[in-house]
């Protein structure tokens, strides 16, 4: 087994969780039930993702810094093209009626 990322809080650690699992890569979460320890712990380095198989860390570790690199900064919100619906920068596609949204490019 081998660490390959050390989350912001137990929800971002989810997220990135969720990338590996969709990547079919067999990842396990530790330390998320360690903030009742708030005060007492350092504030970070506690939440933190394992991967099973160290065979799969190159392509983890590549999901990881896709995960970062897509949430470093949210794109402005748009309006969608197919129903109009205003949709957060954060979003691929839209979540009224499912249009996917052109990417925007991340240079602001």
């Amino acid at each position: 087994m081998i660490k390959v990322y050390d989350a912001a809080n137990h929800i971002d650690a989810q997220l990135a969780l969720d990338e590996l699992l969709a990547a079919d890569i067999e990842a396990v979460m530790k330390g998320q039930f360690l903030s009742g320890g708030a005060g007492e712990l350092p504030p970070s380095g506690l939440v933190t993702l394992w991967v099973l198989d160290e065979a799969f860390e190159d392509k983890a570790k590549a999901v990881i810094t896709e995960y970062e690199n897509r949430n470093q900064s949210c794109a402005p919100a748009q309006d969608c093209a197919g129903c109009g619906e205003r949709v957060e920068g954060n979003f691929a596609c839209c979540w009224n009626c499912g249009a996917e949204l052109p990417e925007i490019s991340k240079s602001f």
